[in-house]
């Protein structure tokens, strides 16, 4: 009788991993011993009431904080000393809480400034016309297209970014940081101040852009938390409390007392 060796499925590789993450202000302890592990493709979450250092958290995994003690890693490099735009060119991308849309110019002139930093040519190829230029704007064209299709702006394409309703300025926002095609994508508050019509086709973009790529998001709407996230973490006065599917984090003990009476940010 032969014996037939088990197949075993290869653990996913981890995109994001943060160990023991410390961070003061003075004698203000705004995170304390923060821990998560976020792995290749997967929609995660980071939730908490106002002022529970979930932004703070946030903006350490981007790069964009330093923490005061703990490791992070990003696409397995380390890169709690990195500059953020090193940081950015691992392959990460963001959006903020505030509509980061340049209000003056068009939709597809935001798209361009979104690919700025992935250009090889200088002022000078661009005067020439250089061979890297024009394969530059080749790769833009391109993927402005994909872009404009994948976020429903096709339509929008030379309106001013300014003139558009709320929810399609965030959608552009998006946009902006899929034109460098990230393997890692933070969004920060994504739904903050949408109709529910506009939350629900802001939804449907992300699951449109998720394949293929790792999405952390932090959120207060616990609707688009249950929609797009297979976890979450819940950070509580700057402590990490649990980290579970959805439906079992919003049962959670502590994070129900924590958001009783907790006003949105």
């Amino acid at each position: 009788m032969h014996s037939r060796a088990l197949s075993v499925s290869p653990a996913p590789a981890v995109a994001v991993r943060a160990t023991d993450i410390v961070k003061r202000y003075g004698g203000v302890t705004a995170l304390n011993g923060v821990s998560l592990t976020v792995t290749e493709g997967e929609v995660f979450g980071i939730i908490g009431p106002n002022g529970a250092g979930k932004s703070t958290l946030f903006d350490i995994l981007c790069g964009i904080t330093k923490p005061t003690s703990g490791a992070i890693e990003v696409l397995g490099r380390d890169v709690g000393h990195m500059a953020p735009h090193a940081v950015a060119r691992t392959g990460v991308a963001r959006t903020f809480q505030r509509t980061a849309v340049f209000a003056d110019a068009t939709v597809f002139e935001n798209l361009r400034y979104g690919r700025h930093a992935s250009f090889r040519h200088g002022v000078l190829g661009r005067i020439v016309g250089s061979s890297s230029c024009r394969a530059d704007e080749q790769a833009f064209q391109e993927r402005a297209r994909e872009v404009l299709a994948l976020t429903g702006l096709d339509g929008d394409r030379d309106r001013r970014a300014g003139v558009l309703a709320y929810g399609v300025q965030r959608r552009l926002a998006v946009g902006v940081a899929l034109m460098a095609d990230p393997k890692i994508l933070f969004l920060d508050e994504p739904a903050a101040g949408m109709n529910g019509r506009e939350t629900a086709d802001f939804i449907a973009l992300i699951r449109a852009v998720a394949p293929g790529r790792t999405i952390l998001i932090v959120e207060h709407d616990m609707a688009v938390i249950r929609e797009l996230c297979g976890r979450a973490l819940v950070v509580v006065d700057g402590r990490p409390v649990v980290i579970d599917e959805p439906q079992h984090v919003l049962r959670h003990p502590e994070v129900i007392t924590a958001y009783l009476g907790a006003d949105d940010e």
